[in-house]
């Protein structure tokens, strides 16, 4: 576990200005929710030390968004309404978003200790404030034991990121920083979904690039990872000149990438076949999707035994054949995606 003893810096290019100013804002934070009970970590880029830095200064000096998780040993709903207004003042300082999660429990842990989120955390984060309950109650899960729904997971919520940037890019938007993160993001995220699904994921991202530049994928693929990885390591506001085209060659690389973990081109079947393979089919999977999409589908039913994730990422691959105009947020998919996410 990183805590605030052994980890030096927040930021991989350990720029001063931005150490500085995290290690204010943290400490400010570590007071004001002194005596709440709370465990506050902050986790993400900065909380592994690989977090980015805006060398142009544009917009503020930090590049990635704050990702913090709480836990408590009880729920309390106060506890949320201080943390809302943690959020909001700091994001007004800072320029990118503080996120806090729902407060989690002991048992919360328990349940989610196979997520990848959680392992990174366990690897990778800072102490703001509390007793480390990650430390007590968080069993250490070999990477290359994480379970085939965590790759789906990530095909998930990046793929949703990929359609929000064709979405803005088809508009002509000027939100370079989105389209350039959620671009980059997805190839990352493909990349790292292949190697969960194939049991080799890595901890570390120079062992998780040295495995996708060992692979036989092509060429090209491998070099986007590659400038993928870059782009995270020193964030930069430099668009392709011609976007759609890029977005495009991303678009193929994330749908191999999702063929790739369902092993075969018929991606409906594929990902079902990986769940059973990996026992992740359930009827609890089955009444959680009812209860929380409030539908009850009687054909195929078996399908939806799957972890959701799972459903989701079928659904994403095919959403993905096209870039979209305008992203249907009545639509099944983007509700799905809030519920379920």
């Amino acid at each position: 576990m990183l805590n605030g003893k052994d980890h030096k810096n927040f930021t991989a290019c350990g720029d001063i200005e931005a150490e500085n100013l995290l290690s204010r804002v943290l400490n400010e934070m570590s007071s004001a929710l002194s005596g709440t009970g709370l465990c506050v970590m902050l986790g993400g880029s900065y909380g592994r030390g690989d977090g980015g830095v805006r060398l142009d200064r544009e917009n503020g000096i930090l590049y990635n968004d704050l990702d913090f998780f709480v836990f408590a040993r009880e729920k309390s709903a106060d506890a949320q309404v201080q943390l809302k207004e943690i959020a909001q003042k700091y994001e007004h300082e800072l320029k990118v978003d503080v996120d806090f999660s729902a407060v989690m429990t002991v048992n919360d842990i328990k349940k989610n200790a196979s997520r990848l989120m959680m392992q990174e955390l366990k690897r990778g984060c800072r102490l703001v404030c509390g007793e480390d309950l990650l430390a007590e109650y968080l069993p250490e899960i070999p990477a290359e034991s994480l379970p085939f729904s965590e790759a789906c997971r990530l095909l998930v919520n990046r793929g949703m990121g990929l359609l929000f940037a064709g979405e803005k890019i088809v508009n002509n938007s000027d939100d370079t920083d989105f389209i350039l993160r959620n671009i980059y993001k997805a190839i990352l995220g493909a990349g790292d979904a292949m190697l969960i699904a194939g049991n080799m994921y890595r901890w570390e991202i120079a062992g998780r690039l040295e495995l996708i530049e060992k692979s036989k994928m092509p060429d090209i693929y491998r070099e986007l990872y590659r400038e993928a990885v870059e782009f995270k390591r020193a964030p930069h506001r430099k668009r392709k000149p011609d976007m759609k085209s890029f977005w495009n060659v991303v678009r193929d690389f994330f749908q191999a990438a999702v063929v790739r973990c369902a092993q075969t081109n018929d991606v409906h079947t594929g990902i079902y076949c990986r769940c059973a393979e990996n026992g992740e089919l359930s009827l609890k999977n089955y009444v959680k999707y009812c209860i929380k999409s409030r539908s009850l589908p009687i054909m195929a039913w078996n399908y939806y035994t799957m972890p959701t994730v799972a459903v989701l990422a079928v659904s994403v691959y095919i959403a993905l054949n096209r870039m979209p105009e305008k992203i249907d947020r009545q639509g099944e998919l983007y509700r799905h995606w809030l519920i379920f996410n």
